[in-house]
């Protein structure tokens, strides 16, 4: 897995016709300076971003199970997944002036009065947008407009090449349903030094045809997962309704078709990062829910910390990784979908399967600090800050324990039982409660008084202050 610094490939390309050399030496020109006029005219920039999946490398058997990420817990066992990061392809031309006025082809396309007379963006649906300065918002509002009609080659206003290239980003960021994108690329028309306009080009992966039938099976798919939402429900629902659905109803697949869009979740159910986390912010923004994406790195050789690694954060691999930030009751949280689809399965003592827990809530709105040592946040723009725990799941549900509080834990067991749950979670606050709690259930045996008989299966994960008790 490379590390979390960004890497620039830098190509430049060079192209000198032997005819001309040969026209060239034969009149008496300078050659070498022929060759350094060539090379000014013609530059193509390649870079990969921080969080991009490297070429798989040639690893042992015991490395690819190493990477399956199983890290055994008394009689648990959990199946931890590996991440890519998403890549964004760019180029640039540099072209002449004069060239292109004798070249036609080398023209840009289309003017931006062509595209869109009234390119508009509200900013409380469009998280990054909001964030950009008013010059990088519009040339933000250029860009979508070329996406979404899947344009080539149209003049922008900004003559920043950094600004444009900032303005793609959050444009990607905001938009989960432009699918067939994958980057960009710009021609820069230069009269001498001085650069006159910027042509921009989407970077599109399907054709029109494509475009338009994955438009109609994202629609579709994103009003039948609405619509069976109970029409009452609260923010705090509405994310868990997302996040269980998305979890339940997906797999996570490295290799999945279109797995760094949407179309890998409505079409095929089998995904990666990207796909759980765009296909949610769409859901949610869709249902009033402000939901955005954060790009960064996580911990663990594949992405998710095995136990070991978690233990030792600074000394582990880190992958390219993507996770939500959502507003639920008016406080911003973390979400991260992809870990919660790392299931959690039961054991028996002879090796065979007891029961599957499918999702996993530990990452499931939390605080920024909740996730130092396991995620490092590289944003395109500025991220809200997360810092309530209210509507974390376990305090939410009233899982987490500040201290050994006998009354709460009839009340966590006979709701878990009257409602039919095969599984109950226990949160300690810290280190010195989840020692507490551990002595008080199983060394003391007050768990059997509240579960009501005399045998008991648990799973510890100590290292999050968790207890999960089969019921």
């Amino acid at each position: 897995m490379k590390s979390s610094r960004e890497t620039r490939y830098i190509r430049i390309q060079t192209i000198v016709l032997a005819l001309m050399l040969c026209a060239l030496s034969l009149s008496g020109c300078n050659i070498s300076g022929a060759i350094k006029a060539a090379k000014d005219k013609t530059e193509h920039v390649q870079i990969e971003l921080p969080g991009d999946a490297p070429s798989d490398p040639v690893t042992t058997q015991q490395e690819e199970e190493d990477a399956q990420g199983s890290v055994q817990t008394n009689a648990g066992q959990i199946e931890v997944i590996d991440i890519n990061g998403e890549r964004i392809e760019t180029s640039v031309d540099v072209v002449e002036e004069a060239e292109a006025e004798d070249n036609a082809s080398a023209l840009p396309d289309v003017s931006l009065a062509q595209v869109a007379q009234n390119m508009s963006v509200e900013d409380v649906s469009n998280f990054a947008y909001s964030e950009l300065n008013e010059s990088a918002k519009k040339c933000y509002r250029e860009i979508l407009a070329v996406l979404t009609d899947m344009l080539s080659k149209v003049e922008l206003t900004s003559l920043n090449p950094d600004e444009v290239d900032l303005a793609f980003r959050a444009c990607m960021l905001d938009h989960p349903e432009i699918f067939y994108v994958k980057g960009y690329s710009i021609v820069k028309y230069m009269n001498g030094k001085r650069l006159d306009k910027i042509a921009f080009s989407g970077t599109y992966t399907m054709t029109p045809e494509e475009v338009k039938k994955g438009r109609a099976d994202v629609e579709e798919y994103v009003n039948r997962v609405i619509a069976a939402c109970p029409a009452d429900a609260g923010d705090y629902e509405k994310i868990k309704y997302v996040y269980d659905y998305l979890i339940t109803s997906n797999e996570y697949v490295k290799d999945s078709p279109d797995n760094q869009n949407i179309l890998s979740v409505v079409r095929n159910g089998q995904t990666v990062c990207q796909g759980y986390t765009k296909v949610m912010q769409l859901l949610l923004n869709r249902m009033g829910v402000f939901c955005t994406l954060v790009n960064g790195t996580a911990c663990g050789r594949t992405g998710v910390p095995s136990a070991d690694e978690l233990k030792n954060a600074k000394d582990a691999e880190w992958g390219g990784h993507v996770w939500n930030i959502v507003k639920c009751n008016g406080s911003y949280y973390n979400v991260d979908v992809t870990w919660g689809d790392s299931g959690i399965t039961l054991l028996n003592n002879d090796g065979s399967l007891s029961r599957d827990v499918e999702v996993n809530y530990e990452f499931f709105l939390v605080k920024d600090d909740y996730l130092v040592g396991t995620h490092d946040p590289k944003p395109v723009v500025p991220m809200p800050v997360c810092n309530s725990m209210t509507d974390s799941y376990y305090m939410h549900e009233g899982l987490y324990f500040t201290d050994v509080d006998p009354g709460q834990f009839y009340r966590v067991f006979e709701k878990a039982l009257s409602s039919g749950s095969s599984i109950v979670f226990i949160k300690a606050s810290d280190t010195n409660v989840y020692d507490r709690i551990m002595n008080h259930l199983f060394e003391e045996q007050n768990v059997f008084d509240y579960m009501g008989r005399t045998n008991v299966r648990y799973v510890e994960f100590e290292e999050r202050n968790l207890i999960m008790i089969s019921l």
